[in-house]
């Protein structure tokens, strides 16, 4: 309970990339949740990535199939991974609401600069922008809305920590949390 009434967990992650064994440590760490937020890259690791130590996206695709999960497709994300998740098509972009709060949901691969996060938040009215690709980790609360990137629990980049959000949120609030693999909480927003 955050406000008084029951609360929904959302976890959002992002660049998966194949490795199932550090979807197993996240799922540990994340516990019980309502739903997932997937921001892409679910499978393959990109030619221009190496190839996670815990790379094996069959068991990191049924894996994904047995939890709710709600995904934008990534730069990395052919018609056979989507097949293999079980998924006829997937969308670049989503919108999602959450009580009186609404997320723009992408992968980012077009986002060049933090103006062009700011123009979805206002563009769609929203209070997140969600985004993936970079593989690094981010939590920001600007004037226009909070930018979040749950960076890449297998192949975080510039010496980060493999990292993971949650949202937690009922009728009066949100809180989101962006935390390492080892379950250490880096960063938090109160809306």
């Amino acid at each position: 309970m955050l406000g008084g009434e029951l609360a929904i967990r959302i976890l959002v992650v992002s660049d998966t990339h194949g490795d199932f064994e550090s979807w197993k440590k996240l799922r540990e760490q994340s516990g019980v949740v309502d739903q997932i937020v997937h921001l892409g890259d679910f499978l393959y690791h990109g030619p221009r990535n190496p190839i996670p130590t815990g790379y094996d996206p069959l068991a990191l695709a049924e894996a994904l199939k047995s939890e709710n999960l709600m995904a934008v497709r990534g730069n990395c994300d052919a018609d056979v991974d989507l097949m293999l998740l079980g998924i006829e098509d997937m969308a670049k972009f989503m919108i999602l609401t959450f009580g009186k709060y609404k997320m723009v949901c992408l992968h980012g691969e077009n986002i060049k600069s933090d103006e062009d996060l700011i123009q979805l938040l206002k563009n769609y009215e929203a209070c997140i922008v969600a985004f993936g690709h970079t593989h690094i980790p981010r939590l920001e609360k600007k004037e226009a809305g909070v930018i979040l990137n749950p960076g890449s629990p297998s192949l975080p980049k510039k010496n980060n920590p493999p990292s993971f959000a949650l949202i937690d949120f009922d009728n009066e609030y949100l809180k989101i949390s962006l935390f390492t693999l080892s379950g250490k909480l880096v960063a938090e927003v109160n809306l």
